[in-house]
C-alpha cells in the first residue's frame, strides 16, 4: 500500500496515542494491539533496522524471551505457553515502534494521551455515579469509604491499583505541560491545562491508592524543579509553588469530604506489623488487616522463602503463584491461603518463577526507564521509572495485561525519542 510519508506520520501518532489510551479498558485495547500489528505489517518496508535498535528491542522484550528460554521448566507446557503469551507485547511493540524510521512528535503523543485519557475516565466516574447512586451517595456520606476507588475501577473492569497508576502518570504529564504553557501561550489555553490537571487529580483522589498519590506529588515536585539551573529562583518558585498548592489543596478539600483518606494512609497501612507471617491470629483479618502492610509484608516473607528455595532456575511461569500458595498452607498461614494472594513485588515473582536471571531482567526491565529518562533528559521518563519501579515493588504488574502493555507502549516510545535524539546529535 502506497501513502505519503506526511499520512503515514500522522497515522502512526495517532495511532500510538490510541493506544495509550485504551490501556484501561483491556478487550477494546487487545483489539487495537492486534490491528496495530497488522498495520505495520501491511507497512512493513517502512521497518528499519539497527544494530542499536536491535539491541533496544531486545532488551524490551527480555521478560518475554525469559518465558521462551524456561518454558521447559513448567509442569504444564501449554500453561507455559499462556503466561508467554500475555507478555508477546513486550516483544511486538519494540519491533515495531523501535523500527521506525520516521521521528514521532512524542509531545503531541503524551499530551493528546493525557487529555484523552482524563476526559474518558471522568465520563466513566460520571456513569458510576448514575449505575451506582447508592454507591456513590454512600461515599458522600462518608460509609464504606474503604471501597470507594476499589467499586469505581471494577465498574470499568480494572484493578484500583494498576487504574491509579495510569491516572498518576497522566496527573503529571498534565502538570507537565500546564507548568510549560505559563506565560507562552494564551490565557484561555493555559486555564484549560490548568482544569484538565485539576480534573486528573480529583480522579487520582477518588480512586484513592496510597503509593498513586505519593507518587504523583513527587512527580509535580520533580517537574517543577527540572531545569532548575535554566530558572531564575523566583520562576522556580512560583512554578513549585502552583504544583504543589493546587494539589495540597485539593487533597485537603478531599480529606474533608473523605476523612477516612488520613486514616486510610496512617493508622490502617500501619497496623498490627507484629503480626506478619501470623495474621490468622487477628480476630477478624479481613476487616483489620486486608489493605495494611502487614499484609504485604506476610506475602513477601514467604515468597522469599520460596525464592531461596529454588534460587537458580526457579520453578516455571505458570507454577510460581501456586509455589506461594502452597507455602501459605504448609506454614499454616490460612487467610493468605483462602485469598491466594500474588507474590505483590515484581522482583520476588520473577525470582521464583525464573530463578536468579528473573530477578536481573526484572532490574534490568525497568532500569532501561530510567536509562533513557537521564541519557536522553526525558524528565517524564524519569519519573515514569519512579513511578514503575515503587509500583513493582508492592505489586507485580509484569504479570497484567495493563501492567506489560502500559510499560512496553511508553518504554518503547521513550526509548524511539532517546534513539532519535542522538542521531541528530551525530549528524
Amino acid at each position: 500500500m502506497i501513502v505519503s510519508e506526511r499520512t503515514y506520520r500522522f497515522s502512526y501518532n495517532a495511532w500510538l496515542t490510541i493506544l495509550a489510551v485504551s490501556i484501561p479498558f483491556r478487550i477494546p485495547a487487545t483489539v487495537l494491539l492486534i490491528l496495530f500489528a497488522m498495520y505495520n505489517i501491511v507497512f512493513f518496508n517502512q521497518l528499519k533496522f539497527t544494530q542499536r535498535r536491535v539491541f533496544f528491542m531486545s532488551l524490551i522484550a527480555a521478560p518475554f524471551i525469559l518465558d521462551l528460554l524456561f518454558l521447559w521448566n513448567n509442569t504444564s507446557i501449554a500453561e507455559g505457553i499462556k503466561h508467554g503469551e500475555k507478555r508477546l507485547s513486550l516483544l511486538l511493540l519494540p519491533f515495531f515502534i523501535l523500527s521506525q524510521n520516521h521521528r514521532f512528535n512524542t509531545v503531541l503523543i503524551l499530551r493528546y494521551y493525557a487529555l484523552a485519557t482524563t476526559a474518558i475516565l471522568s465520563l466513566c466516574l460520571m456513569r458510576f455515579a448514575i449505575i451506582e447512586p447508592e454507591l456513590f451517595s454512600k461515599y458522600l456520606n462518608g460509609v464504606d469509604l474503604w471501597e470507594m476507588g476499589y467499586a469505581f475501577a471494577r465498574s470499568i473492569k480494572m484493578h484500583a491499583p494498576a487504574l491509579n497508576m495510569h491516572v498518576a502518570f497522566v496527573v503529571v504529564i498534565n502538570f507537565y505541560y500546564f507548568k510549560e504553557a505559563l506565560g507562552q501561550i494564551r490565557k484561555t489555553h493555559v486555564i484549560w491545562r490548568l482544569v484538565f490537571f485539576l480534573i486528573s487529580v480529583i480522579l487520582l483522589l477518588y480512586i484513592n491508592t496510597r503509593l498513586a498519590i505519593v507518587n504523583a506529588f513527587f512527580g509535580i515536585i520533580l517537574i517543577s524543579l527540572a531545569d532548575v539551573r535554566k530558572l531564575k529562583t523566583k520562576g522556580l518558585l512560583k512554578r513549585l509553588v502552583i504544583g504543589v498548592f493546587g494539589f495540597a489543596l485539593l487533597s485537603y478539600g478531599f480529606v474533608k469530604v473523605f476523612p477516612y483518606s488520613i486514616e486510610k494512609f496512617s493508622e490502617v497501612t500501619f497496623a498490627h506489623l507484629d503480626k506478619v507471617g501470623k495474621l490468622d491470629s487477628l480476630k477478624n483479618p479481613e476487616a483489620s488487616a486486608y489493605n495494611g502492610l502487614v499484609t504485604r509484608l506476610s506475602i513477601w516473607k514467604t515468597s522469599l522463602d520460596v525464592a531461596l528455595e529454588h534460587p537458580v532456575i526457579g520453578v516455571g511461569a505458570a507454577d510460581g503463584k501456586q509455589a506461594v500458595i502452597n507455602k501459605f498452607k504448609a506454614t499454616n498461614q490460612q487467610f493468605l491461603a483462602k485469598y491466594k494472594f500474588p507474590v505483590h513485588n515484581q522482583f520476588l515473582d520473577f525470582w521464583i518463577k525464573f530463578g536468579i536471571l528473573g530477578l536481573l531482567v526484572v532490574a534490568v526491565y525497568i532500569g532501561l526507564f530510567a536509562y533513557i529518562g537521564f541519557s536522553s533528559r526525558q524528565i517524564l521518563c524519569v519519573f515514569f521509572f519512579v513511578l514503575f519501579l515503587t509500583a513493582n515493588l508492592v505489586d507485580d504488574f509484569l504479570i497484567r495485561f495493563d501492567g506489560i502493555v502500559f510499560s512496553a507502549l511508553w518504554l518503547s516510545i521513550f526509548t524511539k525519542n532517546a534513539l532519535d535524539i542522538r542521531r541528530d546529535k551525530a549528524l
